[in-house]
């Protein structure tokens, strides 16, 4: 299967501290132009356009928005068939975010909703919760303009709630397991 055209969009300020890593997970996608990647960073944080830079990814600098906002500004700037947004924690490798990329694409769903990670040890012995949400999503570009994209309203509930639009629209609407291989 080949692999899709797509927009791979990592949130900095959802990314924090582990938007070096998360960039360096993701980069070799966009080296094999299997993606474009692009960075929507409204932190005024002056080292994100370098960190941006240095794994070959576009900044696409905003100003204090949701990120149901920073989303619906920054995608129609995009021309991916597939969209992926914003996965920080989703995945250990790319393995599964390409497979899911490649169904999307192929059209055998419409969209896969990516996990977050699940708390370590230590983290469920001092009693953090697991992640309540999708932590990203990977859908074709039809129907996040079919929907209209994000609800520029929301913030930490803007992946929820474009999932469950999906579900409410008929979208062929799938989970992804999450992948512990790394590469």
């Amino acid at each position: 299967m080949a692999f899709p055209r797509g927009t791979l969009l990592i949130d900095a300020r959802s990314a924090g501290a582990r938007l070096p890593r998360e960039l360096a997970l993701v980069a070799p996608l966009a080296a094999d132009q299997a993606f474009d990647l692009m960075v929507i960073d409204d932190t005024r944080d002056p080292r994100v356009a370098g960190i941006a830079r240095r794994h070959g990814a576009r900044h696409l600098r905003l100003h204090g928005a949701t990120l149901g906002e920073r989303l619906g500004t920054t995608i129609p700037t995009t021309s991916g068939a597939v969209l992926v947004f914003p996965i920080i924690g989703c995945l250990a490798g790319t393995r599964t975010l390409l497979r899911v990329a490649q169904r999307v694409g192929a059209g055998e769903v419409d969209a896969v909703s990516l996990p977050g990670n699940t708390p370590g040890l230590i983290a469920r012995l001092l009693g953090r919760r697991m992640p309540a949400d999708a932590a990203g999503v990977c859908l074709s570009r039809d129907w996040y303009d079919r929907l209209g994209g994000c609800d520029p309203r929301l913030d930490r509930d803007a992946i929820a709630d474009l999932l469950e639009r999906l579900r409410l629209c008929g979208a062929r609407l799938e989970r992804a397991a999450p992948d512990r291989a790394s590469g």
